[in-house]
């Protein structure tokens, strides 16, 4: 009976995974790092899930054109930022390892949670 429990805990245990998020203002730069990345790990031996498109996060400004009085005369800006989760399961040594060799577009943030 202990047995089976200890075995049933030892199955139950959470595997051990690494939480990749990337922002960034343009698409390809996104795709073309979540590309690299996705690749690296599966040249390590580990699982990955991804890259999951989260929702674009979309912030406009509207501005007035004239200086002076003209009100009904607007503009509209704005900044779409794209964002995407990649999941490592069960990595190793070497997954890291590879995750720092990479070289990143400088237009991505990368945000890294154990």
């Amino acid at each position: 009976s202990s047995r089976l429990i200890s075995l049933l805990s030892f199955q139950a245990l959470p595997q051990q995974k690494i939480r990749v998020k990337l922002r960034a203002y343009f698409g390809e730069y996104i795709e073309e790092a979540a590309k690299m990345i996705v690749e690296a790990v599966k040249n390590t031996g580990a699982g990955v899930m991804g890259p999951v498109p989260l929702p674009t996060e979309r912030k406009i400004f509207c501005v007035l054109r004239s200086p002076h009085v003209d009100k009904d005369s607007r503009e509209h800006f704005q900044i779409k930022t794209h964002k995407r989760l990649i999941d490592i399961k069960n990595p190793n040594p070497r997954t890291i390892d590879a995750l720092m060799q990479l070289d990143i577009p400088a237009g991505v943030d990368v945000e890294v949670k154990l």
